[in-house]
């Protein structure tokens, strides 16, 4: 049996049938790049295991005060897992755009199990010394599979 679900007051759109749920979901998570630093990691964990992403939607809240691109957001364990080589600058604040996600955890990628994993915090990678704290926000947008 199959049913399609559609709860207008969530960020969340399901599939499921007797084998199993794919959500359509999207999370957030707030990242600042200390000045000095080339990486952030957020303080809690935002994606769920068995997560599938498929885009990156990047907000600069605070921007850098030098000139520095944002390159790479995946987990904890594989910073670069969901975009990987980007060049995006973060010098001004505001909505960049939407990222196709490349990495090897990505949606479409054949990496045996890389869909597969544990809740893990979301972490980022720039160009260099951004001169002062840059706050960027991630919008990551795919999949949240459970299968039976």
């Amino acid at each position: 049996m199959r049913s399609d679900v559609l709860n207008s007051n969530s960020n969340k759109h399901a599939l499921s049938n007797d084998n199993g749920v794919f959500k359509y979901t999207s999370h957030r998570a707030t990242i600042t790049v200390a000045n000095g630093a080339t990486a952030g990691v957020e303080s809690s964990i935002a994606i769920p295991s068995n997560f599938v992403p498929v885009a990156v939607a990047l907000t600069v809240v605070t921007a850098s005060t030098n000139s520095v691109n944002f390159q790479d957001v995946g987990t904890d364990a594989d910073a670069d897992g969901y975009v990987d080589g980007a060049a995006i600058a973060v010098n001004s604040a505001g909505f960049k755009g939407v990222i196709p996600c490349n990495g090897v955890l990505a949606v479409g990628n054949p990496t045996a199990g890389a869909v597969i994993g544990t809740a893990d915090e979301v972490e980022c990678t720039i160009s260099g010394d951004p001169g002062s704290d840059t706050v960027l926000q991630f919008d990551i947008i795919g999949f949240e599979c459970t299968l039976s």
